[in-house]
């Protein structure tokens, strides 16, 4: 496997996003964040390379069909890979969702994260627990405690979250719910255990921004959690970690 990890960035064309998505029949109601249409859409651009984790930026807002959406991905292949996949394999539809010329651009990240760094950071999450099904870790929480606890905090909680998926990498020096929202998720499920098609399941799961500060603790596993990504739900937009020079 190539070590190198890349940032890559797309401008996505709204209208024709959604044209792809009507087409492949993932175009619903239920797809509140646009990630299975989107991902259903990386998986006809780019198959396997498709990268992993993404993010398209401000999924919730209303968007216009005359101003482009905001792609960013995490990828082992450079950006001449990924164009040189797409232009050869994918149908029209997928390559007219973006201008794939625009991966030239990619970002080699960089090869060596030192032990004691500090990094701001950004992550758009899913702050799910999977038991007998996955549940919000905050109802999880609340419902653990009972009634005569004092009232739980959901940033604190999800916090929590965060320092037990950055476990290994890196430690946490500040975090904080930027943003937070139930979203109306659709997510692949199986029929039957005798059937091989898979259809859009509706889930209503929750989506937390946080935003904080980290230390890196130890340089392979930090540089793993960057391109593995952030908890559940990787492949649908969450997971991603942006960084920036710490406040």
């Amino acid at each position: 496997m190539n070590d190198c990890l890349y940032m890559v960035q797309l401008r996505l064309d709204p209208v024709s996003l959604i044209q792809f998505a009507q087409d492949h029949g993932v175009n619903r109601a239920a797809d509140e964040d646009l990630g299975y249409g989107v991902h259903a859409w990386l998986a006809a651009l780019f198959g396997p390379l498709a990268p992993k984790p993404f993010r398209l930026l401000e999924p919730g807002t209303a968007w216009r069909k005359d101003q482009p959406l905001q792609w960013l991905g995490y990828s082992r292949q450079d950006g001449a890979t990924l164009r040189e996949q797409a232009e050869t394999f994918a149908l029209p539809l997928a390559l007219a969702v973006c201008d794939v010329a625009e991966l030239t651009a990619a970002k080699p990240m960089p090869a060596t994260w030192p032990v004691g760094r500090r990094l701001g950071f950004e992550v758009l999450a899913c702050p799910v627990s999977r038991r007998e099904t996955e549940k919000d870790v905050f109802l999880r929480r609340v419902e653990s405690m009972g009634e005569t606890h004092p009232p739980v905090n959901r940033a604190a909680v999800y916090g929590e979250w965060l320092v037990r998926q950055m476990e290994g990498a890196a430690t946490l020096e500040s975090v904080q719910l930027a943003g937070f929202r139930l979203v109306r998720l659709l997510r692949r499920s199986q029929q039957a255990a005798t059937q091989e098609r898979r259809f859009g399941q509706l889930v209503v799961l929750p989506q937390a921004l946080l935003r904080g500060v980290m230390t890196v603790q130890d340089e392979a596993a930090f540089a793993a959690l960057l391109a593995r990504g952030v908890g559940r739900h990787r492949a649908f937009g969450y997971g991603m970690l942006l960084l920036r020079p710490p406040a």
